[in-house]
């Protein structure tokens, strides 16, 4: 005596096309979160790198800034460097990899010597940080919902 069960299970092909297309979803919202998170990191660098210039150019009785109280204004290449990845790499477990750093030309060891004196990298990242969490929230929740 065989005992034989049946099943037959209806939607299998949209539930599957259904959780590929959610999938996609969360990887172009994993994309987006990602780039925000660079822009947001690449501002917050930035703006540390806007003091107050060192001169007023208006000559000897203008406003001057001594030497010991930090570079001023970071301007030119340096400035002009600080970017994120264009296009995020896809990474082998999933998930993607991207980054924001001084490139554009700069030299490495002027780079380090001044991230060394005048941190400008380091309080930038801290700064934007409170605002990336809820980034990657809204791009998650948007990507997820049905």
């Amino acid at each position: 005596m065989a005992d034989e069960i049946t099943v037959a299970v209806r939607g299998a092909k949209e539930a599957r096309a259904a959780m590929t297309a959610m999938d996609r979803r969360i990887d172009v919202g994993t994309v987006r979160a990602l780039k925000a998170t660079q822009q947001l990191a690449k501002t917050a660098i930035r703006s540390g790198m806007r003091g107050r210039p060192r001169w007023d150019h208006r000559g000897k009785s203008a406003h001057r800034v001594t030497k010991s109280s930090g570079p001023g204004r970071l301007t030119g290449t340096l400035s002009r460097g600080v970017g994120g990845v264009r296009r995020p790499k896809p990474l082998p477990g999933g998930g993607f990899q991207g980054g924001v750093g001084v490139g554009g030309g700069v030299r490495n060891l002027y780079k380090k010597r001044i991230e060394g004196q005048y941190p400008y990298v380091r309080p930038g990242i801290r700064k934007a940080q409170p605002k990336m969490a809820a980034v990657w929230v809204k791009n998650w929740d948007r990507a997820t919902r049905t």
